[in-house]
């Protein structure tokens, strides 16, 4: 049964959904633009248009995905799922890889491990990125075969259990893998953060054995890419544990239950592009320009 209730929370999250499309697809538009004017990126340009790419995708499809099951009753919205768990992995491993850019760039350990990592973490972007897309794609069409074969395997009985077969194997895959590709992006994303936090004590240290200046700019850059990974962890759990609630035990599209859930889980990263914006000078001066020259944006 539709309630006043039901109608606010689907609203509200229509509403966070097309905020988090739009400031998604301007990181997609500013940077499209200039990989068009020169034909390349910078290695953290390339990871957050990448990240703009799959949260662009994954906000519709969690849009229109959300909005036909409630409004029908076809198997079509399974095809829906899997098309959202694939961005939804592409999501996760883009957010880690744009963590450990951060890490590495800033960080000021002396181990030759780190020393390779500066010199190498540049190169290595694109295969990273390409090695998430293929991860996300072996998903992808695991999700696809293990549907087919629930969906079109001849099956005895009406089509009620051959729905809630479908329902209670599409349940328990997409139960197991998403924790299998949320826990090893996290572990690497967890580890970043910690290594910042130990670089920045290490900096306080120095701070008392030398001068200003410097040190003082050091700092606060670690300081900056300190409370943005802090930002990360934040929206990793805000979107993990509502995400592991929603998929333990299923619950109705029509419940208001549901739709709480699909307000927690969207919110952090309905915020976190204009997080982004706000923290890359080149995406603000952007901003700058086409809120003061719209015609020309």
């Amino acid at each position: 049964m539709l309630t006043l209730f039901n109608v606010f929370l689907m609203i509200f999250f229509l509403l966070e959904s097309m905020a988090a499309i739009l400031g998604n697809g301007f990181i997609i538009i500013v940077l499209g633009r200039e990989w068009v004017r020169c034909w390349t990126l910078s290695p953290g340009d390339m990871i957050l248009a990448s990240l703009g790419i799959s949260r662009f995708f994954l906000h519709w499809a969690a849009v229109v995905g959300n909005f036909y099951r409630y409004f029908s009753s076809g198997d079509n919205s399974l095809y829906f799922d899997i098309f959202w768990n694939f961005t939804n992995v592409t999501t996760f491993w883009f957010t880690t890889w744009l963590a450990v850019f951060y890490c590495v760039k800033i960080s000021s350990f002396t181990h030759p491990i780190f020393f390779w990592l500066k010199w190498r973490i540049s190169r290595c972007v694109p295969w990273l990125l390409l090695c998430s897309l293929l991860i996300s794609n072996l998903i992808y069409i695991t999700s696809f075969v293990k549907t087919y074969l629930v969906l079109y395997l001849p099956v005895t009985g009406n089509y009620s259990e051959k729905a809630d077969r479908a329902f209670v194997s599409r349940r328990y895959s997409h139960f197991s893998m998403q924790m299998l590709v949320l826990f090893i992006p996290f572990l690497f994303f967890l580890a970043s953060t910690i290594l910042v936090i130990s670089s920045l004590c290490r900096h306080l240290r120095n701070m008392q054995h030398h001068s200003a200046g410097h040190q003082d700019q050091s700092i606060q850059v670690h300081i900056t890419t300190l409370k943005s990974l802090f930002y990360f962890l934040i929206l990793y759990t805000s979107y993990v544990l509502p995400l592991i609630i929603a998929i333990t035990p299923p619950i109705s599209i029509c419940r208001c239950q549901f739709w709480v859930c699909q307000v927690v889980i969207y919110a952090g990263i309905s915020i976190h592009p204009a997080f982004l914006i706000l923290s890359s000078s080149k995406l603000r001066r952007a901003l700058k320009k086409m809120l003061h020259n719209p015609e020309t944006a």
